[in-house]
């Protein structure tokens, strides 16, 4: 039997709100990363990042050594380089309404929605809602599609966080 090399379908979910969708694993991370932000100390994001077996990507292409401390690359991506800002924006994205994003047989699930599923903010909430997903260093840029780079938090159905990086 041939295995096909077609790339999987990936379907994005509308907008969801109702955290009850969420497996448990997921609902869990989430939990446990706002409690980290509730602290106001960057240090308290080490438990839910060791959670999984493999760290999860902060930025793309980073070069950074074999074993680098994860808190100390969340700092260094954070505008006041103590970690405040990184905290104020996980709690943002997890705040928003997120995705559930089918490839094949894997599941995995994304805040903010709008960051996967753009559209204009439809009242200034909205908008006020967005531009706190952005980092400071990121206000004045934008993607290839001349929006503003959302950051981006993604957790697989099982719970492993993958990703916590902007939309580019």
């Amino acid at each position: 039997m041939r295995k096909s090399t077609k790339p999987a379908v990936e379907t994005i979910s509308e907008p969801l709100r109702d955290l009850s969708a969420l497996p448990a694993p997921v609902r869990a991370l989430r939990e446990k990363i706002l409690a980290a932000c509730e602290t106001g100390d960057i240090e308290a994001l080490r438990i839910p990042i060791d959670w999984n077996e493999v760290r999860p990507l902060f930025e793309r292409g980073a070069r950074r050594p074999a074993g680098a401390d994860p808190i100390e690359t969340l700092k260094s991506l954070s505008f006041d380089r103590a970690g405040r800002e990184t905290l104020s924006l996980a709690r943002a994205v997890l705040s928003q309404p997120f995705v559930r994003i089918a490839r094949g047989p894997f599941e995995s699930y994304e805040w903010p929605a709008f960051a996967r599923r753009p559209a204009p903010p439809a009242s200034e909430e909205e908008a006020r809602a967005l531009w706190s997903c952005v980092r400071f260093a990121d206000l004045a840029a934008s993607n290839a599609d001349g929006r503003p780079k959302v950051m981006r938090i993604g957790v697989g159905a099982d719970g492993v966080w993958h990703y916590f990086w902007n939309a580019e």
